[in-house]
């Protein structure tokens, strides 16, 4: 639900690359493959409605992705560690998973794990969770912030817009 509510949010946008990958095709090869083909740099937005896994170990926190039909070698697991391989150019990548901005502080860097990871993989900001996030209400809260980026609201106004909206509307 939430991916193609984004999606209808993105048909709006003349210009822009549009690509959705939704069940077994939001896969770990599909985004190597993208990379292989230097087109992963050319998303100005990414949203990965996914499974999150916190690891003790922060470089072993991962996005889930699909499970069905991976080949030999990739486990559908894109964890903190692999994400530096991929080339991103993105202005936003959001994490619509549970737990995805837990992380250990290290003194003088941020927070170890998903958020760091994909700031060395390139990407400008990320919008990520600290805690377990209802499938429902995310579809709801994703497609309006994506609405509002859509339509040409900054990304910290889209957020605040759409956090006043949901605190005023539970």
């Amino acid at each position: 639900r939430e991916v193609e509510a984004v999606s209808r949010a993105f048909r709006q946008a003349p210009g822009m690359t549009k690509e959705v990958l939704m069940g077994a095709k939001a896969s770990e090869g599909n985004m190597l493959a993208l990379q292989k083909a230097g087109r992963l740099k050319d998303f100005r937005y990414l949203l990965f409605s996914a499974h999150g896994y916190l690891a003790q170990n922060p470089s072993l926190s991962a996005l889930v992705l699909s499970q069905q039909g991976n080949p030999a070698g990739i486990d559908g697991y894109i964890t903190a560690l692999e994400w530096p391989q991929y080339d991103m150019r993105s202005d936003l990548t959001v994490l619509s998973a549970c737990d995805t901005g837990v992380g250990k502080a290290q003194a003088g860097e941020s927070v170890m794990g998903l958020p760091y990871a994909l700031f060395v993989a390139g990407n400008k900001n990320t919008l990520l969770s600290l805690w377990p996030v209802s499938d429902d209400a995310t579809a709801e809260f994703m497609a309006s912030f994506f609405s509002k980026l859509v339509a040409g609201t900054p990304q910290v106004q889209a957020l605040v817009q759409t956090k006043r909206e949901f605190q005023a509307h539970p």
